[in-house]
C-alpha cells in the first residue's frame, strides 16, 4: 500500500514524471532492494521501502532513459541510450546491498552546490554525509528537510573535541579541562589554528566529562533532527600526560609505522575508555542517539575488553594507505596492517556499528595527483561485507570531479552489490558515450603509470612525483587530446588534456625544485597556471594555495620541501623512502 503523504514518494513520482518513464510503483516488503522489471511492455518497480522506489526511479532513469546523474549539478541525457521494446521480465533484479550506510566526508562549509549534491546522492544511491559541526549548524532547515526527503542521514561529526569544550570558553576558566604537555596544562588556541595539532582535552577529568554529556544533551535538544553525534579528538596528537591520564599508556608502547604513530604512544585505552562512560551516561538520557568515534593514528584498534555495543559506531580511518593494492592484499605491508585492525574491530562489535572513512581523492593535499581504485573498489566491498562492515565514507570535493569521480560513482555502485564488469562498462558509456573505449584505453594507461612507481604508492605527492618517469606521463598527452577532440562538449574529456599537462608540470617543478635550480617566479607561474582554470572540476584551489605556502617557505628558508613542512609526517615520508617506499622486501617492520 502506498502512502501518498510520503513526500520520498511523491518526489519518486514527480521524478518519473519528469523523466517521462512509464512505470508503476509498488511496495514489496519482502525484497532486499528495488527491482525493475517489465510487464506487458510497461516498468514496474518494486521495492520495499519509498527510499528504495526512488533509487529504482533514478536507476531505470539511466538504464532505459538515457539520463546520466555522473556530476553533482550536471543531469546530462543523451537519446541514444535510451531503451525501448524490452521483453517482458526482470529488467533489474533486486540484490542484497553489501553495505547499508554509503556516503560522502564533507570538510568545507554548505555552499551554493549543496542542493545539487543532496541531488547527486540520491540519484547514486548514497545515503550518508558526514560533516563537521560547526558547518552542520549553517545549514537550512529548508536543506535539511531536502536531505531527509532524498533518504541521505547527516552525521553533526567529525574532529569536535573544540566544539564540545570550546578552548576559547574554557580556557580560562577550566584549564583543568586540558591537556598537560611537559608537566604543564596547554593554553587552547580555542579554534584559531585550522587543524589544532596537537590540543587535545584531559579526557579522565570527571567534571570535563559531564561537561561533554550536558553539552551533547543540550545539542541534540536544540538540533531534534540529528540523530548521530560523535566525539572524536582534535586532529594530530597531543594527548594529556597528567598522572590520572597516564595510567592509560604503556610509555613503552609507541604506536606504528603504518598508521603514521611510531613517534608517540597508543592512545586507544585513554579514548576509549572516554568513549565507554559518555555513551552510557548519553544513553541514559537519549537512547536514540547514535555515537561515533573514530579508529585513526594512534588510536586504531579497540583497547583490550572494548566492546562496540548498540548505539556506538566506529569510523576507521585507514589514513596514508596505500592505493595501488586493494585494502586486504596480503603483499601489501600498509593495507594488511589495516585489514588486521578492522578484523579486530569486528570481534569487538556487539550491536555496534563499523563504518570505513575513506580517501578515495588520496587525501586532501594528494592534489589532483592520479587515483584509478576501479578494480580494487569491488574487492573491498566484498571483503568490507563479509568482515560485517556497515558502511563506506570517503572525502570528496566537487572542484576535483573529473579526476577523481569515477571512484566516488563506482564506491556506491560497489557497496550496493553491483557486478563489476558491468557496473563499469555502463559507467564509461554514461559518462564518455560513444568515447568509452578511448577513455578506457586512457584510465589503463593512468593505472598502469601508478603500477610502474614500483612498491607501495601512498597518496602525497612526494611518493608520487619522486618515482614517476616524465617520458610516462607525455604518453597521456596524445590519449587525452583525442577525447577532448572527439567530444569537445562533454567536460569529462575536454578537461582531461588540461589535466595531463598539469601532472607534466607538477612533474618538472618538482624535478626543477630538487635540482636546486627552482625559483619563487617558477611557483608563482605553476600556480596561476593552475588558478586559470577555476572554471574546471580539476583543482581545489584553495588546497594548493596553502600547499604550496610549505615550498615558498621553504625557498625563503633554504630548508628541505618535503610536504608540508610538518616535522612528523617529513619524517615519516623520508623513512617511507628509506625503505623502498614498501617493496614487499623493505617492509620495514611496519
Amino acid at each position: 500500500m502506498l502512502r501518498k503523504s510520503d513526500p520520498t514518494l511523491l518526489l519518486a513520482e514527480k521524478e518519473l514524471s519528469r523523466f517521462r518513464l512509464k512505470a508503476e510503483l509498488k511496495i514489496e516488503k519482502l525484497l532486499p532492494s528495488f527491482e525493475i522489471r517489465v510487464e506487458k511492455g510497461a516498468f514496474l518497480i518494486a521495492a520495499p521501502d519509498s527510499i528504495e522506489l526512488l533509487y529504482g526511479v533514478y536507476d531505470l532513469a539511466e538504464r532505459a532513459g538515457g539520463y546520466s546523474f555522473f556530476q553533482p549539478g550536471r543531469e546530462d541525457f543523451d537519446e541514444t541510450r535510451v531503451v525501448k521494446n524490452l521483453p517482458d521480465g526482470v529488467f533489474v533484479p533486486a540484490r542484497k546491498v553489501k553495505l547499508k550506510r554509503r556516503g560522502l566526508i564533507q570538510e568545507f562549509p554548505f555552499n551554493a552546490e549543496t542542493r545539487d549534491l543532496f541531488d547527486y546522492m540520491a540519484k547514486n544511491k548514497l545515503n550518508y554525509l558526514l560533516v563537521w559541526m560547526k558547518y552542520y549548524d549553517e545549514l537550512s532547515d529548508e536543506l535539511k528537510e531536502y536531505a531527509s526527503v532524498r533518504g541521505i542521514v547527516i552525521e553533526s561529526g567529525h574532529h569536535n573535541f573544540d566544539y564540545w569544550i570550546p578552548g576559547a570558553k574554557y580556557g580560562k576558566i577550566h584549564p583543568e579541562f586540558f591537556a598537560e604537555i611537559g608537566g604543564k596544562r596547554i593554553d587552547p588556541s580555542g579554534g584559531k589554528s585550522a587543524l589544532l595539532l596537537s590540543e587535545q582535552l584531559c579526557t579522565t577529568n570527571e567534571a570535563l566529562r559531564a561537561e561533554i554529556v550536558k553539552n551533547m544533551l543540550e545539542y541534540c535538544e536544540k538540533h531534534p533532527e540529528v540523530k548521530v553525534i560523535s566525539l572524536v579528538p582534535n586532529d594530530g596528537f597531543g594527548w594529556c600526560e597528567c598522572e590520572n591520564c597516564s595510567r592509560f599508556y604503556d610509555k613503552s608502547a609507541k604506536g606504528d609505522l603504518y598508521s603514521l604513530s611510531q613517534h608517540v604512544y597508543k592512545a586507544e585505552t585513554i579514548y576509549h575508555d572516554l568513549i565507554e562512560e559518555i555513551s552510557r551516561r548519553l544513553r541514559e538520557k537519549r537512547p536514540d542517539i547514535i555515537l561515533t568515534f573514530v579508529a585513526y593514528v594512534n588510536y586504531c584498534r579497540p583497547a583490550k575488553s572494548f566492546v562496540l555495543g548498540k548505539g556506538l559506531a566506529v569510523h576507521m580511518a585507514p589514513y596514508w594507505r596505500c592505493i595501488n593494492h586493494a585494502i586486504d592484499d596480503p603483499d601489501c605491508p600498509i593495507n594488511s596492517r589495516y585489514a588486521e585492525d578492522l578484523k579486530s574491530w569486528e570481534k569487538a562489535k556487539n550491536g555496534g556499528e563499523i563504518n570505513i572513512y575513506e580517501y578515495y581523492m588520496g587525501v586532501n593535499f594528494y592534489l589532483s595527483l592520479p587515483m584509478v581504485h576501479f578494480d580494487e573498489m569491488f574487492r573491498e566491498m566484498e571483503w568490507y561485507s563479509s568482515h560485517g562492515m556497515d558502511g563506506i565514507l570517503t572525502q570528496f570535493h566537487i572542484s576535483h570531479w573529473t579526476v577523481y569521480g569515477l571512484n566516488f560513482a563506482l564506491m556506491g555502485r560497489a557497496a550496493r552489490g553491483e557486478d563489476r564488469e558491468e557496473a563499469l562498462s555502463r559507467l564509461f558509456r554514461m559518462v564518455y558515450g560513444k568515447d568509452a573505449e578511448k577513455a578506457k584505453v586512457f584510465w589503463k594507461k593512468v593505472k598502469e603509470i601508478l603500477f610502474s612507481l614500483e612498491g607501495c604508492h601512498i597518496p602525497y605527492p612526494y611518493s608520487f612525483l619522486k618515482r614517476v618517469k616524465r617520458e610516462s606521463l607525455t604518453e597521456l598527452l596524445p590519449l587525452a587530446g583525442e577525447l577532448a577532440k572527439d567530444a569537445p562538449e562533454n567536460s569529462m574529456c575536454r578537461e582531461l588534456p588540461v589535466w595531463a599537462e598539469y601532472l607534466l608540470r607538477f612533474k618538472d617543478l618538482f624535478d626543477t625544485y630538487w635540482k636546486g635550480s627552482l625559483r619563487k617566479e617558477d611557483v608563482d607561474a605553476f600556480l596561476n597556471w593552475i588558478h586559470s582554470y577555476s572554471d574546471t572540476r580539476l583543482f581545489v584551489h584553495d588546497k594548493f594555495d596553502m600547499y604550496f605556502q610549505a615550498l615558498y617557505d621553504a625557498l625563503e628558508k633554504g630548508t628541505k620541501w618535503i610536504h608540508f613542512n610538518l616535522d612528523w609526517e617529513d619524517a615519516y615520508i623520508l623513512t617511507h623512502e628509506k625503505y623502498g617506499f614498501f617493496r614487499k622486501d623493505h617492509s620495514a617492520g611496519i
